[in-house]
């Protein structure tokens, strides 16, 4: 008889926390059945129920830095009790062994769990800038989880400092993508690209301020931006814009928006240029860029440091000086020997130490499922 997997996540989306909540559930399913609680409907609902898992829908009381005043954690600290009185119900009634909490944003489904005496384990993919969130989180984490599983190193770095217990499991995403071929393009444009999420994080004010430079000098250059706005930061995305018409470059920085086919724009592009500002935990992006053989620009900061081995998989660029950034880029876009000795070794060193084969093992042994190819 299988055992019973709660799991709880803090989106529902189809960027990368979400797409290793998919593959969670994947390994686990067959020797789980598993059940999932979700903040908002989305496009995951429909990925999860085919992969027969069953689906819940609940404000689970998810952390955000707009609730960080008086009245908005008031708000939060009702919603998790209300989250937890419910989780509670659908404990008892699943039967429940097992809580896996994929985020460091929520704190029900885990207080739930320790109601129940029934371990509760949370996959840490977020590095935060906000000290008094890391060390109420911290807190809280420490207090109710059994095992803790982080993405990266820089993870781990930053709640060491946060979370009392310290029995941290690393474990890298290991995600696979098929190889992708190149295509032939007659356009003697290079065409950089940037997949995130338009939130302040993820740098595309930096970016926009980079391009500015560089398009001073090379006027065939083009920016592909594809991502969806967070909701709450649609003035964020305005902000943006505006800031691409007051330079004028809106033939040369073109906002695509949410775009799932990614593997088109991966094909036709030369570099992508990740350029976060703050520390991204493990950008999937990378992987994706990595294994479709696409030079990689990034900021040095968080995973991306990783990922890149430090440099010798892709161009690491400062986080905070634009000036030196669009120097370093220009001089890497030309030099073509560099990054396809780059890229190729990117390919082998992510292949090697990121493989799903690897990440599949270590989480079923972290499940204490001995018994698997």
């Amino acid at each position: 008889m299988k055992k019973q997997l709660l799991i709880v996540h803090s989106s529902n989306d189809l960027y990368g926390a979400s797409k290793i909540t998919l593959q969670i559930i994947d390994l686990l399913r067959q020797s789980y059945d598993i059940s999932i609680v979700l903040p908002y409907s989305g496009p995951l609902d429909d990925l999860i129920k085919k992969k027969g898992a069953s689906l819940e829908i609940m404000n689970l009381g998810v952390f955000r830095k707009k609730y960080f005043n008086f009245f908005g954690l008031i708000n939060r600290f009702l919603k998790i009790i209300k989250a937890v009185f419910r989780i509670n119900y659908l404990i008892k009634k699943k039967k429940i062994d097992t809580v896996y909490t994929s985020t460091s944003l929520i704190l029900a489904g885990a207080i739930a769990a320790k109601l129940n005496r029934i371990p509760s384990f949370f996959h840490i993919h977020e590095i935060p800038n906000n000290k008094f969130y890391s060390v109420i989180m911290g807190f809280f984490i420490s207090l109710f989880s059994d095992k803790i599983i982080v993405v990266s190193k820089s993870v781990q770095h930053h709640w060491t400092n946060f979370i009392s217990k310290g029995n941290f499991q690393l474990i890298y995403n290991g995600i696979d993508f098929p190889v992708i071929e190149k295509s032939i393009s007659k356009s003697k444009k290079i065409k950089i690209l940037t997949i995130a999420r338009i939130l302040p994080y993820k740098g595309h004010i930096y970016l926009i301020e980079i391009a500015n430079k560089l398009l001073k000098t090379h006027k065939n250059i083009e920016f592909i931006i594809i991502g969806d706005v967070f909701k709450g930061y649609e003035p964020y995305e305005k902000k943006l814009k505006s800031l691409v018409v007051q330079y004028a470059l809106e033939d040369k920085i073109i906002f695509k928006g949410f775009k799932s086919n990614i593997n088109k724009y991966l094909s036709e592009s030369n570099f992508l240029l990740h350029p976060a500002i703050q520390p991204d935990p493990l950008p999937t992006v990378i992987f994706e860029a990595v294994y479709a053989k696409l030079p990689v620009i990034a900021t040095n900061l968080g995973g991306a440091v990783e990922v890149l081995d430090n440099g010798n998989g892709g161009l690491l660029i400062p986080y905070n000086d634009s000036d030196c950034a669009s120097r370093l880029i220009s001089e890497y876009i030309f030099d073509f020997e560099k990054y396809n000795i780059q890229k190729e070794y990117a390919f082998s060193y992510a292949s090697k130490n990121f493989s799903s084969k690897k990440f599949d093992k270590n989480i079923r042994e972290t499940f204490g499922i001995k018994n698997f190819i």
